[in-house]
């Protein structure tokens, strides 16, 4: 099948190449929720391949190839292999990092029974496309590249040829969104994953003199979870009841990783999107001006830890400045940072109409949303 065979009706079939059985990361479930909400608005097939228990083919040379030269495609991931019996209008490649791509070759016919096709880059700094240069430039087999980090791009885009929009992470508004804006939240503040120390060991302090509840993570090992959607359904149930939500600059404290990069993620997201207070530090960048352009979407903390505490009481005293917050912040996250918002992004440069399922999800969202700022309580199933 060519580009020029994708069907130009909102009726299509979709193929999506998920990652959910080779990385079980907890980091990888914000992109695993984005295939969810495309089956849920979308005729979806998923390709999710295991890796193989023969071990006698090991995933770190092709790593090592794929560093030095264009022959590391010869050389086996390891990973399932599947062979497409039918052709696809589209098809999605959701990947984390670049490395991931290694394993597309559990699908070795893919190109040729897809229309279009398009890759997912959720974190890609620049440095490391220079870094895997052969296995970027293996990107230009594909019609368009949607990457979550700004800066990196316009690169993305002179390696390949191919063009290349910002993709930002987003959450599952139906998941996130609390039943009520006006019901309890006993957690005082939630900052998940890393932190600034020195405003941690203030937090420590002064939430536990106020008899409050400060809830962070302890692990000192990345996190692993063996189902995804149990893991997102936890994450949301805890950004509803909490009143406020840090949120940081990408690698905070890692520059080493960064190599000077400024990006946000899905955190950014989640937080509003569960209706919390949002509260910490976020790019002064255009691509961050773009997707938050209201002023409620993020408290700005001092860069002083002590005169951040100040800033931090302060909102925990003042509810009714936490209730307006989370009331805009609400109404702004159900209008733009649904899932179904970044792929109604990617349907908009591929020229293809919205189907029938993002019509319909486009009216649950907006039924949410007039029933919570309005004060009612959103009924579940």
């Amino acid at each position: 099948m060519t580009s020029s065979s994708v069907s130009t009706t909102a009726s299509r079939d979709v193929l999506i190449f998920s990652q959910r059985r080779l990385n079980d990361n907890v980091s990888r479930c914000s992109g695993f929720e984005f295939e969810d909400v495309l089956t849920e608005i979308e005729a979806v097939d998923i390709v999710a391949p295991a890796r193989k228990r023969d071990r006698s083919l090991p995933y770190d040379p092709k790593r090592w190839l794929s560093k030095r030269t264009d022959l590391f495609r010869h050389w086996p991931s390891g990973a399932q292999k599947v062979t497409l019996q039918k052709d696809y209008d589209i098809f999605v490649c959701d990947v984390q990092k670049p490395q991931e791509l290694l394993t597309l070759d559990a699908i070795p016919n893919w190109r040729e029974h897809c229309g279009l096709a398009v890759c997912v880059l959720e974190e890609v700094w620049s440095k490391d496309l220079h870094v895997h240069l052969p296995l970027i430039r293996s990107l230009a087999k594909f019609d368009l590249i949607a990457c979550a980090f700004a800066e990196a791009c316009d690169t993305l885009h002179s390696i390949t040829g191919k063009p290349v929009i910002h993709l930002p992470g987003a959450a599952d508004m139906v998941r996130f969104a609390p039943t009520s804006l006006s019901a309890e939240r006993p957690i005082d503040i939630y900052c998940m994953g890393r932190r600034r120390p020195e405003l941690h060991d203030r937090l420590l302090k002064v939430i536990k003199d106020r008899a409050g509840f400060y809830l962070y993570d302890s692990a000192t090992k990345p996190p692993t979870t063996a189902q995804h959607a149990v893991h997102r359904d936890l994450l949301a149930n805890l950004v509803q009841h909490s009143k406020l939500f840090m949120v940081d600059i990408a690698k905070i404290g890692h520059a080493d990783q960064k190599k000077g990069n400024i990006a946000w993620g899905p955190r950014h997201v989640e937080g509003i999107a569960g209706g919390a207070a949002q509260i910490g530090y976020a790019p002064d960048s255009e691509d961050y001006r773009q997707f938050f352009d209201w002023p409620e979407s993020v408290f700005r903390l001092s860069e002083d830890p002590d005169e951040a505490i100040d800033q931090i009481v302060g909102l925990l005293e003042t509810p009714g400045k936490l209730d307006q917050m989370r009331r805009v912040n609400m109404a702004q996250a159900l209008n733009k940072h649904d899932w179904l918002h970044r792929w109604a992004q990617i349907l908009e440069k591929l020229g293809l109409p919205e189907s029938d399922g993002m019509a319909h999800r486009r009216q649950v969202l907006s039924d949410v949303s007039e029933i919570l700022l309005s004060g009612d309580t959103v009924q579940t199933a």
